[in-house]
């Protein structure tokens, strides 16, 4: 590891992530400013046959991969299955980037899993 890498790695993150307070199956991605954590996007479970702590490792490696880390959780042995995603939208009406993530199991074809919005100004630092 190089030292930046292990500078990033360590560095207190900008983004974390809290459950929903209206949607069991769903989860806040918020980011600090000053003594705020101001919510900047959603994680939406969609795949009602998905366990919600599963759920929540992939919700925390996109928060990890939005505070810059590149060491994240593998999950291929828990899913068995291969995470497909589309950007339906840059920006929505609400000024959101929309992302839909899919489900591609060892056979038969790809379902919806997961929707995941971030601001577009947020996620225009990440494209």
């Amino acid at each position: 590891m190089q030292a930046q890498e292990f500078n990033t790695e360590s560095s207190a993150p900008i983004y974390a992530y809290q459950r929903s307070p209206v949607n069991e199956r769903a989860f806040l991605i918020v980011k600090k400013e000053e003594t705020l954590e101001r919510p900047v996007g959603d994680y939406t479970v969609l795949d009602k046959e998905e366990d919600i702590s599963l759920a929540e490792k992939k919700v925390m490696n996109l928060v990890s991969l939005l505070n810059g880390r590149k060491r994240l959780m593998d999950l291929g042995h828990e899913t068995q299955s291969r995470v497909l995603y589309h950007v339906v939208s840059e920006r929505d009406e609400e000024n959101k980037t929309k992302v839909l993530f899919y489900h591609l199991g060892q056979k038969g074809v790809s379902k919806e899993n997961a929707l995941f919005r971030l601001e577009a100004e947020e996620a225009k630092k990440y494209a």
